[in-house]
């Protein structure tokens, strides 16, 4: 009994301390972004550059160093190979049943040098990226394998070169998130690394996925080297007042909220949606115009609005319920 009159005697003294007992709040001008949790594939125009013969290898360009076309990345000075057996043969199966390996030592294409290969270069390519099946990708392990050594045996892969103008990322989305999603919007994707921006090149239906092609110029560190990646698609980015759905009712078929007056009753002024997560709005500021073409007056940053209008609000429209 004692500790429930000590409860009463603080809510009265200090109310605001209580979110729940809070009728009130201020507006704050903020922003709300869409997203969406993917995995990421990325996919580039790149070439694997295989031995010629067995020797030991010299190195000239350190990975990750953009070179022209016809550039020495390496030399193989010739001598027999101690083994026949290729610690690479499986990566190597999977370069064969492709058209992107070449063998010589000078670069194929202007690009960026990477040491890293995981043998799915042929399969992960702009040219076949959209027939690419979720069921076929989701389940492979795409380890990178540093590939510089000192000897290589014939055959063997020594590096690639990826062109960096531009490259994709792919990405298999539920049916429940592709609204998300346009083509032809500009998105940006948060990668372990940081975030590229890239715009929407393609929605594929592919039945209980849809896969997204996403095309981008932004240079972003790994991606040479990594094959996927867990990533965050900002693909909306507002800003407004954000207003709890709550606060949001009608009055005359106007969508709207109450606002606190200086003489403190509350007043109802008409809002325009900028977009909604479900708890949460964002509002235009100051002014809209609306479907007539005539400008109308509404809220504006740190205006004090009703938390729930349908449960607080008397009929009178002057006073919030006790």
């Amino acid at each position: 009994m004692i500790a429930l009159i000590s409860l009463g005697i603080i809510t009265q003294l200090v109310p605001e301390v209580t979110g729940a007992l809070t009728k009130t709040e201020i507006l704050q001008y903020e922003n709300m972004q869409i997203t969406d949790e993917v995995t990421c594939y990325f996919v580039r125009n790149e070439t694997v550059h295989l031995a010629a013969n067995a020797g030991a290898i010299n190195y000239y360009i350190e990975n990750g160093v953009k070179v022209r076309k016809n550039t020495k990345i390496l030399d193989i000075t010739p001598h027999s190979a101690g083994s026949d057996t290729s610690e690479y043969a499986d990566m190597i199966t999977r370069l064969g049943k492709t058209d992107v390996t070449l063998t010589q030592m000078n670069s194929a294409r202007t690009g960026i040098v990477s040491y890293y290969v995981d043998g799915y270069e042929g399969y992960f390519t702009p040219e076949k990226m959209s027939r690419l099946k979720y069921k076929d990708v989701e389940g492979v392990k795409y380890k990178p394998v540093n590939l510089t050594r000192k000897t290589t045996l014939a055959g063997e892969p020594l590096f690639k070169i990826c062109e960096n103008n531009y490259w994709y990322m792919i990405a298999w989305v539920d049916p429940s998130n592709i609204a998300k999603y346009e083509v032809g919007n500009t998105v940006k994707v948060d990668l372990p690394m940081g975030q590229v921006k890239a715009s929407v090149e393609q929605m594929v239906d592919q039945g209980e996925k849809w896969l997204v092609i996403m095309k981008t110029t932004m240079y972003y560190e790994d991606f040479t080297k990594i094959r996927s990646a867990k990533a965050t698609v900002i693909t909306q980015d507002y800003s407004g007042i954000k207003v709890r759905n709550s606060s949001i009712t009608t009055e005359k078929g106007i969508i709207g909220v109450y606002i606190k007056s200086k003489n403190g009753d509350f007043v109802f002024k008409p809002v325009k949606i900028i977009t909604s997560d479900g708890d949460y709005s964002l509002v235009s500021v100051s002014s809209f115009y609306d479907k007539d073409g005539k400008e109308v007056s509404t809220v504006e940053i740190y205006d004090e609005i009703l938390k729930n209008p349908k449960q607080d609000y008397k009929a009178d429209g002057k006073n919030i319920k006790e």
